[in-house]
């Protein structure tokens, strides 16, 4: 049973053509720039930077019977994902973006060569 499920992704694994598959690798850096852009010109908007902290706290489920009868709970650690704010330096932050923002330029005009021999390369 277990050799139908491989066969039941290519479907999927055929939903993106070449030419799709090409522009996304062309375009990677650039999307990443582009998100690190957001993300610098959010914190500038704040006054300071979201970063994600974990905190752990224990629930007790129930994990059995002794030879009693009883009910018998354990421990189980229950880890939860926050984003709280951190102070940054505003200047170096606004230098970051102006560098980020010089970076997706230059990407911009990378990517968008790359994209049109991506077309050529694997007309639709």
């Amino acid at each position: 049973m277990r050799w139908y499920i491989p066969l039941a992704l290519i479907p999927l694994l055929a939903a993106c053509s070449e030419q799709q598959m090409c522009i996304s690798r062309a375009t990677k850096d650039l999307r990443q720039v582009q998100s690190f852009i957001a993300e610098s010109e959010g914190n500038l908007a704040r006054g300071y930077a979201l970063v994600e902290k974990q905190y752990i706290d224990y629930d007790y489920e129930r994990c059995g019977e002794d030879a009693d009868g009883k009910t018998i709970y354990c421990r189980v650690p229950d880890v939860e994902t926050r984003k709280v704010p951190k102070a940054i330096d505003l200047d170096a932050e606004a230098a970051k973006l102006a560098a980020l923002k010089a970076k997706e330029a230059q990407l911009q005009v990378t990517a968008a060569a790359a994209t049109q021999a991506c077309i050529e390369q694997y007309p639709e």
